[in-house]
């Protein structure tokens, strides 16, 4: 396992906690409200990476990658843990040693600092873990207030040539793919 993360995590003004499928109603209220804004950069987050899946089961899923240390994929929850924020997670799909970090927002929770505050924390997550190496942040070309986000952070956009492909076999033309080492996040001490 390279990480063993908390399955909550207290932020100021934001909740990360690991989905479960009691959550479902939460989750479909958002989706429901933000799909417009959500499928111009995220249609995964609406429509699921498993066709025919319930959103039941896709947080069912969601729990037990976390708990085998598969992924881990956290709700984006309001300090209460009344609303769905948005989204965010680690991902071990771009190589050895490596995780992938992505995070979305719901329409009405974007342009607050939410995604960077979150980013930052699974940043120092990431790099807690003594396996992990790097960690990659993947945004569509179009998406500039997503890149901000990274940039804030400290990573660096990857030459197209030196960037690993994942599991899913993206088209990485189509995305900016920025990057933090360990040593340049030792360097620049806590994000």
């Amino acid at each position: 396992m390279l990480l063993a993360p908390p399955s909550a995590i207290q932020l100021s003004g934001l909740a990360l906690r690991a989905w479960s499928p009691a959550d479902a109603p939460l989750l479909r209220a958002t989706l429901a409200a933000s799909e417009a804004h959500l499928r111009a950069w995220t249609p995964w987050v609406v429509d699921g990476r498993v066709p025919g899946l319930s959103l039941e089961q896709r947080l069912a899923a969601h729990a037990a990658d976390f708990a085998a240390g598969a992924a881990w994929v956290y709700g984006m929850f309001d300090s209460g843990g009344t609303e769905v924020l948005g989204g965010c997670g680690l991902y071990p799909r771009v190589g050895p040693n490596a995780v992938e970090l992505g995070y979305w927002l719901a329409v009405g929770h974007t342009g607050r600092g939410l995604a960077t505050h979150a980013a930052a924390a699974l940043t120092r997550l990431a790099f807690d873990a003594p396996d992990i190496d790097r960690v990659e942040i993947r945004c569509d070309r179009g998406n500039t207030a997503s890149s901000r986000i990274p940039a804030r952070l400290g990573y660096r956009v990857m030459d197209p040539r030196d960037a690993t492909a994942d599991a899913f076999g993206t088209d990485l033309s189509e995305l900016i793919v920025w990057r933090l080492s360990r040593a340049e996040f030792a360097e620049r001490g806590d994000v």
